[in-house]
Order: structure tokens, then C-alpha cells, then sequence
């Protein structure tokens, strides 16, 4: 594939405290596309009744609708907690930045800035792997979901902890924010696109093998890896899958809770409603502040925590709850036409695929069907985590997830 030439670094985009209430017309154009796209794909969803990101179904007031619950008491405590263990583990959990250019050289075309930022991120392993000399080393890169985070990989719960518990199992782990969420820098939410999610991930994969990318931490250099296994959540699962088929540079995919055509009514209910706060233009990314274009997926906490878990410790739940945040419209836009172009390409992908799907899932179904769709592949497995939801990493069954996820690996980096 050839690439375009490299665009000019380009900034952020200025804090903008109001957006202006109706969409530029191409952005609404696209918008509404992808809308009829959809449709196409599932009929039944167009009668789903919407609102905007203001008005909750249910007619209880905006800010407690709208809005993520508030942190956890003891937050904090458990944040320490969850540091100490990772020393008495002898585990490294060493802050790192990517400098990344937002375009879009994927086969699954959708519209980008262009501009350069920063994703933010955490590489965590057991010391030995990263002290390890020139060594081969194995990491795997984690793609969050578009109603998460970097935190859904690292919540601060003793065996939820996903890059804990993998490295505790001998793995290295690259959690991160996409560009738009947590501590990654914010485009304007129409800026950004699965497409270019996708690319951004093949620019990390290529920083992890050539050790450019650069660590916060005094004393630690970067480490190179020799293979890089891409791993995705939910719609992180997409943007995997698009670089895997689009660029053919990693070594391993691990899907997690997504499928092309497998989303239930329920997942399709959401997305309508959410698609219609970015119609209107969407919010700043914060609610007050920063750059516009953004919007829940989930319409409060009580959508959220029903969407996302079963069989779930309630503690759990109460730690990711204050977590819940928007996504930039741009992302949501461009996800129904880039599952035009999985169709297509699929089979395109050579390498070892894991699927991974929660048994009791109310967003995503169909997990034996959307395997059927990697005939490139000789060597793919399915395995399904009993009386787990949508967020099986936070369900009962979690060491389940780690368990098969780290066999899986164990098994592959070494072929």
C-alpha cells in the first residue's frame, strides 16, 4: 500500500467552551450516510426512539442522567494499593507517550485532520522481560472500546487489574487513551475516525518494534520489541481488525467482545440516540470545555452499568462507573461504513486470531459467525467466558479472561 505524503505537525484544537448547535454540512453529510448505512444493515433499529444528549429517556433531570457517576469513595486508596502490589510483584508500570499523526491510510476510508498529538499510555510487564537484555520480547497493544478507556485495562481492583494480572502471568502489556479519551490529546470529535484510530495503531505498532516512542519514567529507556499482538475491546476490537487487514504488520489479533453484524438491539438503541447528539453537533468533550464534538454512548449510569456488566462484583462496578465518558462523534460516524469494508476484508488477515466474547453480552452476539469470516486465517480459536457481559474483564469470570487470553499468548509469541 502507498502511503500519502506526510502531513505538516499541526496542533490541537483551541478550547471552544459552546459548540455551535447544528453540524457543519459536510460533517452532517457524513453523518447521515453512515445513518442510512445502518439502516440497511438493521431495518428494525430506524424505529427506536432517540433523544439528545440533554434529554434522557427515562425524564429525570439532565445532570444526573447525562453525566458519569461520582468517583468512589476511596478512589485514591485503591489507586495506591494497586501500586504497591505492582512493586511487591516486581512488575514495571512505566508512563509512555506516542507522537502520532491523525490520518488515514486504511482501507476503510473516513475522514481525519490531519494533525499531530500525543497518545498517552502505560507499558506494564514483569521487570525480568524489560531488564531482560536483547532478548525476543512479545508485547501486546490494548485497544479500548468507544464507551471506555485506558482504564478498563487498569482498574485499580486486586484481579481486574488486566495489565496486571497478564504480567503477573508473564506478559507485557501497552494500555492506552485513543486519541479524544482520557489523558491523549482531544480533536475536535469530528476529526477523528475509525479508520484513523486504526491508523494511529499501526503508527504504535511501529514505534513498540522500532523502541522510538518515548517512556516518563527517569532511568527507563525505551525497549524494542520483536513482536507486537494487537488486542481490541468492543469497537477497539474494529480498529484492530482494520489495522490488522489494512497495514499486515502484526504478529497475533485477539477480538474481544465486538462482531460485525452480531450488535443486539440493545447496542443499536444506544447508538441511535447517541447518534443523534452528534447530529445536533455533539458537546465538548468534558461537558463545559475543550474541544466539541462528543457524545455518550450510554445515557447515565444506569444505562451504562446495565449495558456493560453481569455477574459483576458491585465494588467493581462502583470503581468503573465514575469512569464512563464521551466519544467523539467522528469515531461513531465512520463505524457502521467501516463494517461494509470488514466484510470484504476479513479474509485478508494471515495471522493467529483469538476471539473472546462474554456469554451473557447484551451489546454484542454472533461470535461463532463473525470467526467464520476469517478464512485467511489457519489458525483462529473462539472462546466464550460463562455469565460474563459486554466489560467480561470486570466480570466474576475475569481470571477466566486472563487465564485463556495468557495461554493464547504464551503459545504464540514464541512461533
Amino acid at each position: 500500500m502507498t502511503s500519502p505524503a506526510t502531513p505538516s505537525p499541526g496542533r490541537a484544537p483551541s478550547p471552544d467552551n459552546e459548540r455551535a448547535a447544528t453540524v457543519p454540512r459536510s460533517r452532517k453529510t457524513a453523518v447521515l450516510t453512515i445513518t442510512a448505512a445502518l439502516i440497511a444493515l438493521t431495518p428494525a433499529v430506524a424505529a427506536v426512539a432517540v433523544r439528545s444528549d440533554d434529554t434522557p429517556a427515562s425524564g429525570t433531570p439532565a445532570a444526573s442522567a447525562a453525566g458519569p457517576a461520582a468517583p468512589e469513595p476511596g478512589a485514591e486508596q485503591a489507586a495506591a494499593d494497586t501500586k504497591a502490589r505492582l512493586a511487591a510483584e516486581s512488575i514495571v508500570d512505566i508512563p509512555v507517550r506516542f507522537t502520532v499523526q491523525n490520518v488515514n491510510r486504511t482501507l476503510a476510508s473516513c475522514p481525519v485532520d490531519g494533525k499531530t498529538y500525543q497518545v498517552s499510555g502505560h507499558l506494564t510487564a514483569p521487570k525480568a522481560v524489560l531488564d531482560g537484555g536483547a532478548g525476543p520480547r512479545t508485547v501486546t497493544l490494548y485497544e479500548h472500546g468507544i464507551a471506555a478507556g485506558e482504564w478498563y485495562w487498569r482498574l485499580d481492583a486486586p484481579g481486574y487489574h488486566h495489565a496486571e494480572e497478564l504480567a503477573k502471568k508473564g506478559h507485557a502489556s501497552l494500555t492506552i487513551d485513543r486519541i479524544g479519551y482520557g489523558a491523549s490529546d482531544k480533536p475536535d470529535g469530528f476529526g477523528s475516525c475509525i479508520g484513523g484510530q486504526a491508523d494511529i495503531a499501526h503508527q504504535i505498532v511501529e514505534q513498540l518494534r522500532a523502541g522510538s516512542y518515548r517512556t516518563e519514567q527517569e532511568g527507563r529507556a525505551p525497549v524494542a520489541f520483536n513482536k507486537v499482538m494487537l488486542a481490541g475491546q468492543s469497537n477497539g476490537g474494529q480498529v484492530s481488525q482494520i489495522e490488522a487487514y489494512s497495514f499486515q504488520d502484526v504478529d497475533g489479533l485477539v477480538l474481544m467482545d465486538w462482531t460485525d453484524l452480531g450488535l443486539t438491539p440493545q447496542a443499536n438503541a444506544r447508538f441511535f440516540s447517541s447518534l443523534q447528539t452528534c447530529l445536533r453537533g455533539g458537546s465538548a468533550v468534558d461537558g463545559a470545555s475543550g474541544p466539541g464534538g462528543y457524545a455518550y454512548y450510554d445515557m447515565g449510569t444506569e444505562e451504562f452499568k446495565a449495558g456493560n456488566f453481569h455477574d459483576s462484583d458491585p465494588g467493581v462496578v462502583a470503581l468503573s462507573a465514575p469512569h464512563q465518558n464521551r466519544h467523539p462523534c467522528g469515531d461513531m460516524a465512520s463505524q457502521l461504513g467501516s463494517v461494509l469494508v470488514d466484510l470484504r476484508h476479513l479474509k485478508d488477515i494471515k495471522v493467529p486470531v483469538l476471539f473472546l466474547y462474554g456469554e451473557k453480552d447484551a451489546r454484542v452476539q454472533g461470535g461463532a459467525e463473525h470467526r467464520a469470516l476469517f478464512t485467511g486465517s489457519s489458525d483462529t480459536q473462539l472462546i466464550e467466558i460463562p455469565e460474563a457481559g459486554h466489560y467480561m474483564g470486570m466480570a466474576r469470570n475475569a481470571p477466566q479472561v486472563h487465564a485463556s487470553l495468557a495461554d493464547w499468548l504464551t503459545k504464540h509469541q514464541s512461533g
